[in-house]
């Protein structure tokens, strides 16, 4: 078994949830300073601070555990599993590497997935730096993930996995 946790760089997500909280409070400032018309900066308050929740819950409470289970059948899952700040892990996705048809390095040409093609995003990081976009076909049909591994993880994911090794 392997375990890997993606660190987070976050800033942009933290930059964007300062600027969206200055802006919802100068909004609910400027309602005290124009009572007539309170209901229009406080709605645009109270809209402001809904990207800022979902900002927040994804990107800065969210973390990410990658783990790499062997069975004694000698295939291997890829688990993910997500946690916010507690100690209770939720399993969001579980691969065998002998579904992955292909790796990439995320780059500019792959930055968006193909037309019609469903991406989960695994990345802890709006931008991520530097990630890996696995592609996998299953009995579910083609689909992509986007994650952010180690070097260890990172070669065992591209190697081509038949029966997956340790």
């Amino acid at each position: 078994m392997y375990d890997y946790r993606p660190p987070r760089q976050n800033a942009i997500a933290r930059l964007l949830v300062v600027g969206l909280l200055i802006l919802s409070v100068a909004s609910f400032a400027v309602s005290a300073f124009v009572p007539a018309l309170a209901i229009i900066p406080q709605t645009i308050g109270l809209l402001l601070l809904l990207p800022t929740i979902q900002i927040v819950t994804r990107y800065i409470v969210t973390q990410y555990l990658y783990r790499l289970c062997p069975y004694e059948d000698g295939n291997t899952d890829l688990e993910i599993y997500a946690y916010r700040g507690g100690t209770r892990m939720q399993l969001v996705c579980r691969v065998g590497l002998e579904e992955i048809t292909a790796a990439n390095e995320l780059s500019a040409t792959n930055r968006k997935p193909p037309s019609g093609m469903r991406r989960y995003n695994y990345a802890p990081d709006i931008r991520p730096a530097k990630a890996l976009v696995l592609s996998i076909t299953n009995s579910d049909g083609d689909c992509e993930i986007l994650l952010c591994p180690d070097e260890r993880l990172t070669e065992i994911l591209k190697k081509p996995h038949n029966v997956a090794e340790n």
